[in-house]
């Protein structure tokens, strides 16, 4: 029941209680259940707690803020069953296991790496959390990375693909998150196992940065997602046309990064998290009138034969 408030529980039932009579609406409310009827006589129950939770679902929930959230998010987002935290990093250097040019093999255990001291821009992270075992909120396998020029101020600002090996781009992109980061190195069965919801969250988006930052830049994208990020973004400017000239760069100006034209997403970030809503099936249909409460019945409840009594 993890973001599912009381509030919206007593809510829902007053509202269903207020519906006196089916004739005029189609709805009422007896005991432990609910009936609605059709102008054709069509007639279905559905248990209460049922429907509110079915209504909760669609109406979306929100995470309850009794978690200290770590240093960076900038934004928690929920829709149904999933909560999102959007992270940021201001720009600075970073030393990162980096393929090397002589590497036997382009991914996986006899990868060579070497290390790059790059400057990143501003770096977002979003962490997507689902339900999991016994409705535990864990990370999911759709985490997605993007840079920005400036600091995040609003749900409308742009963001940027990230040039970085492991961030994939899927061709074609529906039903894909845009910047997936690869987590194949990430135990998320581990992290499921922890206990508290609060702590196994704090716990998740620790382990998904040092995925992203520190466990090695391969070419594993570029043969089971169709490209990295990376390998799209080295005609944008000279100065990151090879991972040797981005150190150069980096040495002479470690702040050029806020210059380079990264590739524009052509999503705000509102824009992308409501996409990652949809790609999760979390963006249920809003319920505001009694033929919204008659849907959900005759979808989920008992139907009986037109004309009869309940």
């Amino acid at each position: 029941m993890f973001g599912i408030k009381r509030e919206q529980v007593q809510e829902f039932t007053l509202a269903l209680r207020a519906e006196k009579q089916p004739a005029e609406d189609g709805v009422a409310i007896r005991g432990d259940k609910v009936y609605v009827s059709s102008p054709e006589g069509y007639q279905a129950s559905i248990e209460l707690g049922k429907l509110i939770d079915i209504m909760i679902r669609s109406n979306g929930s929100r995470m309850e803020t009794g978690c200290v959230l770590p240093d960076g998010v900038k934004l928690v987002s929920s829709s149904g069953a999933v909560t999102i935290w959007v992270y940021e990093r201001h720009p600075q250097v970073y030393s990162l296991k980096w393929i090397a040019r002589d590497s036997p093999a382009p991914f996986g255990r006899r990868t060579k790496y070497r290390t790059v001291r790059i400057s990143l821009p501003y770096l977002i992270v979003i962490a997507v959390f689902v339900p999991g075992k016994h409705d535990r909120i864990q990370l999911s396998n759709h985490n997605e990375c993007f840079f920005r020029t400036s600091p995040l101020k609003s749900v409308h600002d742009d963001l940027f693909y990230p040039a970085l090996l492991n961030c994939s781009k899927f061709q074609p992109p529906d039903g894909h998150p845009l910047s997936w980061i690869c987590t194949a190195k990430l135990d998320l069965r581990q992290l499921s196992s922890m206990p508290d919801d609060h702590v196994r969250m704090r716990a998740s988006l620790r382990a998904l940065l040092h995925t992203l930052l520190e466990t090695g830049y391969n070419f594993s994208s570029e043969k089971h997602e169709g490209q990295s990020w990376y390998s799209e973004s080295l005609g944008i400017d000279p100065r990151i046309s090879t991972i040797e000239k981005w150190e150069k760069a980096t040495v002479q100006d470690p702040l050029f990064c806020l210059d380079v034209p990264w590739l524009r997403t052509g999503y705000t970030l509102g824009q992308v998290t409501e996409r990652i809503f949809k790609n999760q099936g979390a963006l249920g249909p809003r319920i505001l009138s009694a033929p919204d409460i008659q849907r959900i019945v005759f979808n989920h409840g008992r139907l009986y034969h037109p004309k009869l009594p309940f």
